[in-house]
């Protein structure tokens, strides 16, 4: 009776430990299971930053280039002018000749007239482009074309030639202003297409503001400067 009292003791001993073995296996597989998701997503985190990493540091060069230029850029702009620049004044004198009531014996008038006036050349500096070439600055620069001009009828001087009539008539200040605006256009259109006025107009820009520009100490020594002009 003993002897079979000690081996139910054991059995029951035995049968404790098997369901304390199954508990902590069961507990260990719940324990395992959010490990892993912290894991899996550790490991995700990890390649999403070095994936962004890779990318900033490829697209690095790029973004330092154009800050350099828009540096730049922006450096040139505070140098020069913001607005409109004149680079050339030219002065000018139109001789017309104009034939009054002509065939009239009795009041026909030929008349030689001097008008002075004044052109303007220049541009707009707000639409000057700024790049950067190597060692080579390329100030891309806006058309040079006609900013103002001015004519004075006050200065207007007349000279009688021959051909007019006995008392020849007067000139009627409708015929001297209409005799300015045939004038001016003419004028414009001459200056447009005088290529020498142009390119003197160019080099006078160049002249003042390549040393200016290299009057800063972040373009002298660094940069070669190039202008570049539209036509």
């Amino acid at each position: 009776m003993e002897q079979e009292s000690v081996d139910n003791q054991k059995n029951d001993t035995e049968t404790s430990e098997k369901k304390t073995g199954k508990k902590h296996k069961f507990h260990f597989r719940r324990q395992k299971t959010p490990l892993l998701s912290a894991l899996i997503i550790s490991v995700s985190l990890f390649l999403i930053l070095l994936v962004a990493v890779v990318w900033t540091a490829a697209k690095k060069p790029l973004v330092i280039k154009q800050l350099i230029e828009t540096n730049i850029s922006t450096l040139v702009k505070e140098i020069l002018p913001a607005s409109e620049y004149v680079c050339l004044v030219y002065n000018y004198q139109s001789i017309t000749q104009r034939a009054y009531n002509p065939g009239n014996w009795l009041n026909a008038r030929n008349v030689l007239i001097v008008l002075d006036g004044t052109i303007k050349l220049g541009f707009d500096c707000e639409k000057i482009i700024v790049r950067e070439s190597g060692s080579r600055l390329v100030i891309k620069m806006p058309p040079v074309e006609i900013l103002a001009h001015e004519q004075y009828p006050e200065r207007a001087r007349s000279y009688d030639l021959s051909g007019g009539g006995l008392f020849p008539r007067a000139i009627k200040p409708q015929e001297v202003l209409d005799l300015l605006g045939d004038s001016k256009l003419e004028k414009e259109d001459q200056v447009s297409a005088n290529e020498g006025l142009m390119e003197q107009a160019r080099d006078s820009a160049e002249s003042l503001f390549k040393p200016l520009l290299e009057l800063n100490p972040s373009i002298r020594g660094s940069y070669t400067i190039v202008f570049d002009w539209q036509e």
